[in-house]
């Protein structure tokens, strides 16, 4: 099945605190949770053998989730990454 990506409307009005909450309970609302794939864990080969060290959080992989079940649409899942990860990490924009 396959769902209604988020409509541009409702991406403007992304909140710029509770992130984390908006993005699981989007997660929530559509019935979307995250599986690793094998594309995952060759990711994860690729990144170790590369000597790089990238831990996505449970939030960061549900916005990978909702945009696989296409509940969230590619060009809506940077920002709610970035504005998630700005709220996480306490970094204002300049």
């Amino acid at each position: 099945m396959v769902r209604q990506p988020i409509q541009p409307d409702e991406v403007t009005n992304i909140p710029i605190s509770g992130l984390a909450s908006y993005i699981v309970g989007l997660a929530q609302r559509h019935g979307v949770t995250y599986i690793k794939t094998p594309y995952d864990e060759l990711a994860e080969v690729i990144t170790r053998l590369a000597d790089d060290e990238v831990e996505m959080d449970d939030v960061e992989l549900l916005l990978i989730a909702l945009e696989r079940a296409g509940v969230v649409a590619s060009e809506y899942v940077v920002p709610l990454h970035i504005n998630y990860l700005r709220e996480k990490l306490d970094v204002r924009p300049i």
